[in-house]
């Protein structure tokens, strides 16, 4: 007969958090992939945009000294960490009975929940791109035709479109994203090196970065985005026929996940009814900056 100690819950923790900790390894993290990480020990984060100089004046110009120039303050991001949970019930009998492997299977579901609830909020960041019910910091959704340059400024740029997936299309939309300027009317340097797709559009997407010859052309003319794209497939967005194109380096400047609490796997012990909580939690924030990274086409 197995001998259940009084503190049967305890013992079992460091077993079902290793558990817990090895399937969180399991699943393909898309979070460090897009976004520009960091840990936050606040309740929110601030960061506030300014804009460009101008270009470097000539020496007699500016009277033979230091020609100095203000920034114009930009858009202000705010990022409210929000706290995240799930739990399940281990009871004491499943521990009479040796019923270990449940109990391991619930330890690992809590991991898979974890890492299904982080993935799912960074997926709607490009879920709800063209959306109007989440806005950025310039009061635009992520992806718009009508983004404002400069807090206050008509002038409007646009990184949202209805093109279908094709080379095409990929160079006229490269085309659209060099057209871009700053607050001082001086061009973007923009680098488009991502293709982000759903699963839908994998066979397209890799076909336009990985083949020699440009697609849907008979004269079998070089493609010149062969090994200058990187495809990143996510069978998380759900607009099938949607993809991006981004801009690596200047996603990671600013499209931003704040940790304030990583996933972590917690128990309790209920004395009155013999069993045993654990759970996941969670606390962490995740929008952009500005948008000048990325190029989003709908033609659905």
């Amino acid at each position: 007969m197995t001998i259940i100690a009084d503190n049967w819950a305890v013992e079992l923790l460091p077993g079902l958090r290793n558990h817990f900790t090895k399937q969180l390894k399991q699943g393909k993290d898309y979070i460090p992939l897009l976004f520009n990480v960091e840990n936050s020990t606040k309740a929110q984060e601030f960061n506030q945009g300014v804009g460009e100089l101008g270009l470097m004046e000539e020496w007699q110009s500016s009277g033979s000294k230091i020609a100095y120039e203000d920034f114009n303050i930009g858009f202000k991001s705010i990022y409210t960490h929000k706290k995240y949970s799930k739990g399940v019930v281990v009871d004491r009998d499943m521990v009479d009975d040796e019923q270990y492997g449940t109990i391991i299977k619930k330890a690992k579901k809590l991991a898979i929940v974890g890492f299904n609830t982080t993935q799912y909020h960074a997926a709607s960041v490009f879920n709800n791109a063209a959306s109007g019910s989440y806005l950025g910091p310039d009061s635009k959704p992520l992806c718009s035709a009508s983004h404002p340059i400069a807090p206050g400024s008509s002038t409007v740029w646009s990184n949202l479109g209805a093109l279908e997936l094709t080379a095409e299309n990929v160079e006229t939309v490269r085309t659209a994203m060099a057209g871009w300027q700053d607050d001082k009317g001086n061009p973007i340097d923009i680098t488009p090196d991502t293709i982000l797709v759903p699963s839908a559009l994998r066979k397209k997407a890799r076909i336009i970065a990985e083949t020699d010859d440009e697609p849907e052309q008979s004269d079998y003319a070089t493609n010149i985005w062969a090994g200058n794209l990187r495809v990143i497939e996510w069978n998380r967005l759900t607009d099938t026929n949607g993809w991006f194109l981004i801009d690596s380096q200047r996603e990671k400047l600013f499209l931003n996940w704040y940790w304030r609490r990583k996933l972590d796997f917690k128990d309790t012990v209920v004395f009155d009814d013999e069993s045993a909580k654990y759970a996941v939690l969670a606390r962490f924030s995740y929008g952009w900056d500005e948008a000048s990274f990325l190029y989003y086409n709908n033609p659905s």
